[in-house]
């Protein structure tokens, strides 16, 4: 797994990762964004493809942790993909890191607020 990119917007959608039919899309309220990180991700071939992944989370400068709708669904289908996974946070918060299961992902040289 790798951080490709962070952005920030209004409206996200909320597809699975990989991506999938869940095609629903949500909208920020006034003095919040959504903090959008890409991840890339290769599936090795000693992957077990059972495994069920937690959802991921993203964790704030101050420590404060933020959910997400995405959920990670039959990850080792493909051995390639990348999901854009979004983050509902107040306008302008400082980024530290995103939690996928068992693995944190800095995100403070990505993170161009």
């Amino acid at each position: 797994m790798s951080v490709a990119t962070v952005e920030r917007a209004a409206s996200a959608s909320l597809k699975d990762c990989p991506p999938g039919d869940n095609r629903v899309n949500a909208m920020t309220r006034p003095g919040e964004e959504f903090a959008v990180v890409t991840v890339k991700f290769k599936v090795l071939p000693a992957f077990e493809k059972s495994t069920i992944l937690k959802k991921p989370t993203l964790t704030d400068a101050s420590g404060k942790t933020y959910n997400t709708a995405v959920s990670f669904v039959d990850v080792g289908s493909v051995p390639e993909f990348s999901c854009a996974i979004p983050f509902r946070v107040p306008a302008g918060t400082a980024l530290k890191s995103v939690q996928i299961d068992s693995a944190s992902l800095d995100l403070s040289s990505a993170d161009k607020k």
